[in-house]
């Protein structure tokens, strides 16, 4: 009996040897899952992070507005970083996801702040030291002489690349031009900006978007800290500065990718966006925000023969699952609110032809 007891144990000893020595190799997920989202105040209570945790998110992108510390003092939004990512919750989100980073208005400056920012070079500082190290380890952000945050980031999924591309819309831009009413009302509205040197991105970002967009992907995700394609909303977007609105468009028109999705925040709001680009591209935008800054008591929606629906106006985050068919990449994103329930969809391209 005890010779018997004694052959058990050493069976079972090498079994645990082999499974052990040569662990098994993970099989890969079915579908790469993203989630993302805008404005993120740090001084209150967020739900969404913890329905994060409970997602099996592959990659978070944050949308911009990630606290909210308007300054003319960048060194002064070190503290309101600190407190945001000190939320236990982050713990538990970079353990099974990757994180990728913009910002808007509320962490680079102050509200509705562009290239005429005085500390932007200091702000630009505060954010690679806070937010740099949640990102890939050795991630470029910006120029080689230390301009904007600009960023691209290549995923391999089923033998297909996914390719990231996240201008920077603050650094560079030129001043908004406000709307003769808001003299009025005193509210931050705008009209476009038809200046010949108005701009979004500036000559150099130009340059480097133009390189991104000409590198072979099977799907591009264009991620914009403001909204791409609406045109009617007062507030701030790309619409503002029609001239680069268009040479935006013309370069996603010409991407050499076989698809692509907008990815936008910064409206407090919720909604989905479907342009005809040409007859074989269309772009399709999906705005979420905000995280923890609901508005809902404020006119934020506006029409749009664009617009797909309704806009969903109280907290939520977006989704974006990637899956391989038939030798392609196809996707659908939603919307969700606070405690994970679908209110906004598209779906329309995880069954494409």
């Amino acid at each position: 009996m005890k010779q018997q007891s004694s052959f058990v144990s050493f069976s079972l000893s090498i079994i645990f040897l082999i499974l052990f020595q040569f662990p098994m190799e993970a099989k890969e997920k079915e579908t790469f899952e993203i989630g993302f989202g805008s404005c993120l105040h740090q001084d209150k209570e967020s739900p969404i992070l913890t329905q994060w945790k409970k997602e099996s998110f592959n990659l978070v992108l944050l949308l911009g507005d990630n606290i909210y510390a308007d300054s003319l003092v960048a060194t002064e939004k070190i503290p309101a970083y600190k407190k945001q990512f000190a939320r236990p919750e982050w713990k538990a989100i970079r353990s099974k996801a990757k994180i990728l980073a913009t910002w808007d208005d509320h962490d680079y400056g102050v509200n509705d702040s562009g290239g005429e920012f005085l500390d932007k070079e200091k702000s630009r500082e505060v954010f690679i030291s806070q937010v740099g190290p949640l990102m890939p380890k050795g991630q470029k952000l910006g120029t080689k002489d230390g301009k904007g945050i600009f960023l691209s980031y290549w995923i391999e999924f089923k033998k297909k690349k996914i390719h990231f591309v996240i201008p920077d819309t603050r650094f560079f831009r030129s001043p908004l031009k406000r709307s003769f009413f808001s003299y009025f009302t005193g509210k931050s509205q705008y009209t476009a900006n038809d200046a010949e040197d108005a701009t979004v991105l500036g000559e150099e970002q130009w340059k480097w978007l133009a390189a991104e967009l000409d590198q072979p992907s099977d799907l591009l995700v264009f991620v914009s800290s403001v909204q791409v394609i609406p045109t009617e909303q007062p507030f701030e977007k790309w619409g503002n500065f029609p001239k680069d609105r268009e040479k935006l468009f013309q370069l996603l028109g010409s991407a050499k990718t076989s698809d692509l999705v907008i990815l936008s925040g910064d409206r407090h709001i919720a909604e989905i966006y479907e342009y005809p680009l040409s007859d074989t591209r269309k772009l399709v935008e999906i705005t979420s925000s905000s995280l923890n800054v609901p508005l809902s008591f404020l006119q934020l929606e506006y029409d749009s023969e664009y617009k797909l629906g309704s806009a969903f106006r109280e907290e939520n985050y977006g989704t974006l699952q990637i899956q391989w068919k038939e030798g392609k990449l196809v996707w659908r994103s939603s919307v969700k609110d606070k405690t994970g329930n679908v209110v906004l969809e598209y779906t329309k391209n995880d069954s494409k032809e």
